[in-house]
């Protein structure tokens, strides 16, 4: 008992000079005290409509169960809690907008215990909460509006003024004492880059809101989607995929089309880079007949398979072509076939970074060096989200502009993924 009581209080002495101690206690400690002291003086009412509380709290709840399957940092999954106790605010009152917000961390700490029970982190964290719940119930009786659709303009702002006042006291008055984070850095990194998606997502609360009293219950349909579909999409996208399940030619066909993907070829010269994977993995004669391909295509693919045994210094067969005078296609699954037989099911099992490694020692002489630097850029961009060492590449796979695919969403999942 006593050891478990030191240890308590030991988290709220962060290791520092004993006057900054002293202010992160005090920045931690009286902000839940002037939270306590406004909800006993303010006393404001609420309504327990316990099919809308439960519905917003399902919600909040299985938004967090799939930000832990896809190890999202703290703080960082949507801002989807923020925009539920806003609603819960327009809708119930303080009270429950507190409530339903204090979900997922009630899950962190009492059911799956990722967090302590008591610390410095849960009294900033509720506070924040509280505080900025306080804060966005002064600004809706400011507005005094006489219905939810005339207050449009003053919810959205609430749930701006929510947003940063749980941002100063959950994180900048927080961070900076017991993680040791720089407060430019936080408001950086944490406030400024999650500021987009939380806009899109207030937006959409607001509408909510707006659709409350003609829909009921059923208006929190659409949001439920938008908040938890995206996570689960993340979570089945970082899912571990071992490549050594795969044979060698299977493994070709994904690591060429993703090659392919990231040197941003055309549609036809992607059709083309498929194509040859396919007939490489062939034992038998190719046959043109037997498969419905456009013309062009089919002599494009066949020369490409023709040629993939040719190397990047003239020395290959069938031609002992040199250089770019070898079908692009070809020198895009030579690539994906020399990485495929070291990382597939019933070769050395490498792992990406190592087989990259071997990739870049034969680039310029039996590979492309430029093919060669695409594969190590599709490693690059999928090893910072998944966490598996010899995964399946998929990004090329993903319904989104290349653009996104390539250069936007592997820099939210790294942002998203990285440890708290």
């Amino acid at each position: 008992m006593l050891g478990s009581a030191l240890e308590t209080l030991r988290r709220w002495s962060p290791q520092a000079a004993d006057a900054r101690r002293g202010l992160a206690m005090a920045a931690n400690l009286v902000p839940a005290a002037v939270a306590v002291a406004l909800f006993v003086l303010l006393s404001p009412e609420s309504n327990w409509d316990p099919v809308l509380i439960g519905a917003l709290a399902a919600i909040a709840a299985i938004a967090f169960g799939a930000e832990v399957r896809l190890k999202i940092a703290a703080g960082a999954y949507f801002d989807a809690s923020i925009v539920l106790a806003l609603l819960a605010l327009v809708l119930a009152g303080p009270l429950p907008a507190l409530l339903v917000w204090v979900v997922p961390d009630a899950i962190s700490r009492f059911v799956i215990r990722q967090d302590h029970l008591l610390s410095p982190g849960l009294v900033a964290t509720v506070s924040s909460f509280a505080l900025a719940t306080l804060a966005g119930y002064g600004m809706l009786q400011l507005a005094d509006a006489p219905s939810i659709a005339a207050a449009t303009p003053a919810l959205y702002t609430t749930g701006l003024l929510m947003y940063a006042v749980n941002f100063l006291f959950a994180r900048l008055t927080f961070a900076p004492f017991y993680q040791g984070y720089r407060p430019s850095v936080l408001v950086r990194t944490e406030f400024l880059e999650m500021m987009p998606p939380f806009a899109v997502m207030l937006a959409l609360g607001v509408a909510t809101a707006v659709l409350f009293g003609p829909l009921g219950v059923f208006a929190l349909a659409p949001l439920a989607v938008v908040v938890v579909l995206p996570q689960l999409a993340l979570a089945q996208l970082g899912r571990d995929r071992s490549v050594t399940r795969l044979r060698p030619h299977e493994a070709t066909s994904i690591y060429a089309d993703a090659i392919a993907d990231a040197l941003g070829l055309s549609r036809g010269e992607r059709r083309t880079v498929a194509d040859a994977a396919t007939l490489l993995s062939r034992s038998e004669p190719v046959a043109i007949g037997a498969h419905r391909w456009h013309a062009g295509d089919s002599h494009s693919a066949i020369l490409a398979a023709l040629h993939i045994d040719e190397r990047w210094d003239g020395t290959g067969s069938p031609a002992g072509l040199r250089g770019a005078w070898t079908p692009l296609a070809s020198r895009v699954v030579a690539v994906a076939r020399a990485w495929s037989n070291l990382t597939a099911g019933g070769t050395l099992q490498l792992s990406h970074s190592e087989a990259m490694l071997d990739l870049s020692l034969r680039a310029g002489e039996e590979l492309d060096p430029a093919i060669v630097e695409a594969a190590g850029q599709v490693v690059a961009e999928e090893r910072a989200f998944v966490r598996a060492p010899e995964f399946q590449p998929r990004l090329h796979r993903l319904p989104l502009p290349r653009t996104v695919r390539r250069a936007k969403l592997p820099a939210v999942l790294a942002h998203l993924t990285r440890p708290a």
